[in-house]
């Protein structure tokens, strides 16, 4: 029978006995060890302070720019300080919502140029305006001895419609 294998099928029994011998060769542990390389000698540093570069000590003056000149501004130009002009009323201002919690009273504030904000009882808005008092449904400021008072919008279901419901032809079933 071994006599009659054609060369394709001693090539094929030739690469299984090949591959055969690479799984024993494998399982028997041949090239477990990894092999390393010789250790080299450690590098020497240098000690000497002249090498060394020192960073500079900045004082508060040399630092000034950093805030007068926002770094991620696009214009590079300082914040706009807030004016009296601005303080002179809850203009633009929308109490949106109040948490009243134990000891925690929060008002919700939107503002129709920024962001939101969150003023605790006692706290003060970025205009000058000092929330005094927290009720559910109102927020009373005061300011340079004026008191102006934020109310929640209350939203009101529009009337009842009077037209009437859509109805469907009767039409009888096949």
């Amino acid at each position: 029978m071994i006599g009659s294998l054609r060369p394709l099928e001693w090539t094929l029994l030739g690469i299984a006995a090949l591959l055969g011998l690479l799984i024993v060769g494998i399982l028997g542990g041949v090239a477990d060890s990894p092999r390393w390389l010789p250790e080299q000698a450690p590098r020497r540093l240098t000690t000497d302070a002249g090498n060394t570069p020192v960073a500079p000590d900045p004082n508060l003056q040399s630092l000034s720019a950093t805030w007068q000149a926002p770094l991620f501004s696009t214009d590079r130009s300082p914040d706009q300080s807030v004016g009296k002009a601005q303080a002179s009323s809850l203009a633009g201002l929308v109490l949106t919502g109040v948490v009243i919690d134990g000891d925690l009273r929060v008002a919700l504030i939107k503002r129709g140029d920024g962001p939101p904000l969150k003023i605790h009882q006692g706290q003060s808005l970025p205009n000058g305006w000092k929330l005094e008092q927290l009720k559910p449904t109102e927020a009373d400021f005061s300011s340079e001895g004026r008191t102006q008072t934020l109310s929640l919008r209350a939203p009101r279901l529009p009337p009842p419609s009077t037209t009437p419901p859509i109805s469907l032809p009767r039409e009888s079933t096949p």
